[in-house]
């Protein structure tokens, strides 16, 4: 996988492209550093930061050609060998040549049979258009900017913003979500109003015409068929042979030592247990603190942990429960030999310029630690929440029209009670009243905080148009409205800067696909939800994570409190705070409430107090801006 970058310019834009190109290529650097190379050829720069990360792959130029069309690719794919024997080809091709060769020889739509994270561009000297594309779930990033003038592309958005003449404004509506407390997913937008992901599992192609037009297609959804067999231990052996494939085929892929991430869920204890039982070398790591510095605390996550090292003769590494972020650590390493300067002292976020993503700092923990005990590729089992290991709840079966199956759920959940049919019916009441309401409405966190919101730009956003969040009735509407896409971006940006690479085999397309294609009563029986999936690896899984109900971080009631604390959340505030341009961002935010918060605001015990809701707020705002200031710094 690699880092790539270009433009496509008209005669206006030309005089700036040689800044341009070396804006893009510092912030791409980190993602490939086994070859680069930049072709301009007047119209179109195209370029690529190429990485391998298998001793067996074939190695091509960074930048690949066929006949008229150029292209930079960031590519792992995972049926390399069925693609060649498509293509006719009998001697050795690289992944990115053969994605080149695919599209070439059988269309665009082609990308819908290359099974691997990627991303792409395309430019056809003959036509004179430049294609973006994206793998079917978006594991590989791909931003771009399009103006009158110029269109611009990379994998780390900062190359984008780093550029002279791309507007980087703050999307509003990204803002009033983040703050408000309202779900700011999306597949296509970002923090900045100009700036786009191309929409996984889709193409777009750029032509000049008096200015600069579009053209989008999307060759995969996911979910367009039912799929039916007769009996449920065929669903429960093709779900287990789609993700044993997906893990196997992503070792294949890669070589060495690997890493894989063991949460104490039943998402990443799969995983892993495949991995091993595969027989591949790995080192495993939790987010969770060692017991060593924190203590077993009741329903603890790290004694499932425990278990499956036990039950698999493996180790499982811990964080730290002070973790290092400053200028010994890795990433701090790294983006000074890459020419990014790295600020003495500050917040994490703020030093090393990272966007408003979620779990970013335990991802860096993570990328840390692998990094330093030689991993180049990291297993996480982010995704299989997506559809394939699936909390189901009862509403999903009407929702779905499966009315049989959902009132013999409830029926069953009231077994050898009295007044059973009454309680049956009250159970229906509840859930297609009271919870379809709590479900079909806009789904708002506890920790939001709209009054730090300016009143009047609040008032330009009503409840009723904000996202519900389908994620427990509605996987299909759930991924096309782009749950991954944080996580994604996130996991790519931290693990590039890190020196690894994330893979993500529940987001497999073959294994969604059939995910959310069988019928939802499978992943609901009783009172035991995520059924199908349990059923498929019940044999493999030790008890305490087969009788899971829902994965909680228990072992931070545990943590003793931090003595330091107050302090650092005082220093946090004006550090944040102090972020922001308060000519700029008063349009957004209530500066009245943030002066009496920086004076009297204090940390509540539990952390979820105002005062901590406010920093969360400003946090993010701070790192939006941030992105923009340290990426237009004088000093790159």
């Amino acid at each position: 996988m690699s880092g790539i970058f270009g433009l496509m310019v008209n005669d206006c834009r030309k005089a700036s492209v040689d800044t341009d190109v070396r804006e893009m290529r510092l912030w791409n650097l980190a993602y490939g550093r086994e070859g680069e190379e930049v072709l301009d050829n007047e119209e179109v720069v195209l370029g690529c930061c190429l990485e391998k990360l298998s001793d067996k792959a074939v190695r091509s130029t960074p930048v690949i050609k066929e006949e008229d069309v150029y292209a930079v690719v960031d590519a792992l794919l995972y049926n390399h060998d069925e693609l060649e024997e498509k293509c006719g080809i009998n001697g050795e091709i690289s992944d990115e040549e053969l994605i080149l060769k695919t599209v070439s020889k059988y269309g665009m739509n082609s990308l819908k049979e290359i099974n691997g994270d990627f991303s792409g561009a395309l430019y056809d000297t003959k036509s004179r258009t430049l294609t973006l594309f994206r793998d079917h779930m978006g594991v590989r990033p791909l931003f771009y900017y399009v103006s009158d003038d110029f269109v611009a592309f990379s994998s780390d958005i900062r190359g984008l913003i780093a550029l002279s003449g791309v507007d980087a404004s703050i999307n509003e509506e990204w803002v009033y979500r983040a703050v408000a407390g309202y779900s700011s997913i999306s597949r296509t937008n970002t923090e900045y109003k100009n700036i786009f992901c191309v929409k996984p599992g889709s193409y777009m192609t750029f032509y000049f015409d008096n200015g600069i037009k579009k053209e989008e297609n999307v060759y995969w959804e996911p979910g367009c068929r039912k799929i039916r067999f007769k009996t449920f231990d065929e669903y429960k052996n093709k779900l287990r042979e789609l993700v044993t494939d997906s893990v196997k085929r992503r070792l294949d892929a890669v070589s060495g030592t690997v890493g894989a991430e063991l949460s104490g869920g039943l998402d990443s204890g799969v995983i892993d247990i495949l991995i091993h039982r595969l027989g591949r070398e790995c080192v495993y790591f939790s987010w969770s603190a060692d017991v060593a510095e924190v203590a077993y605390a009741e329903r603890d996550e790290r004694l499932i942990i425990e278990d499956i090292c036990r039950q698999e003769g493996i180790t499982c590494h811990y964080s730290k429960l002070k973790p290092d972020y400053g200028l010994e650590s890795n990433i701090a390493q790294n983006m000074r030999e890459l020419g990014i300067p790295v600020e003495d002292d500050g917040h994490p976020a703020l030093r090393y310029a990272f966007p408003p993503y979620i779990n970013t700092l335990p991802i860096c923990g993570t990328s840390e630690c692998m990094r330093k005990n030689g991993v180049r590729v990291v297993f996480t089992g982010h995704g299989g929440d997506e559809g394939v290991s699936h909390r189901s709840r009862p509403y999903e079966l009407f929702y779905n029209h499966e009315y049989y199956h959902f009132a013999r759920q409830l029926w069953s959940l009231t077994h050898g009670q009295k007044h059973r049919i009454t309680k049956t019916l009250k159970s229906m009441y509840n859930e297609l009243i009271k919870e379809r309401e709590k479900l079909l409405k806009p789904f708002h966190m506890p920790f939001g905080v709209p009054e730090l919101l300016n009143k009047s730009f609040a008032g330009q956003f009503k409840e009723k148009d904000m996202p519900r969040l389908s994620f427990s009735y509605s996987p299909i509407e759930y991924i096309k409205a782009g749950g991954s896409g944080n996580r994604l971006d996130n996991v790519a940006l931290q693990g590039a800067y890190n020196g690894v690479r994330y893979v993500v085999p529940y987001l497999d397309y073959r294994v969604i696909d059939f995910a959310v294609s069988v019928p939802r009563h499978l992943y609901l029986k009783g009172r035991k939800n995520r059924y199908l999936f349990r059923e498929a690896f019940r044999d493999i899984m030790p008890k305490s994570l087969y009788i899971l109900r829902d994965k909680q971080e228990n072992s931070t009631n545990n943590i003793p409190p931090d003595l330091e604390w107050p302090d650092k959340f005082e220093k946090m505030k004006k550090e944040f705070a102090g972020k922001l341009d308060r000519k700029v961002w008063e349009r957004y935010l209530d500066f009245g409430v943030i002066d009496e918060w920086l004076e009297k605001g204090k940390p509540s015990d539990d952390g979820n107090g105002q005062a901590d809701n406010i920093l969360l707020g400003v946090g993010y705002c701070a790192m939006a801006q941030n992105v923009i200031d340290k990426a237009r710094s004088s000093n790159m």
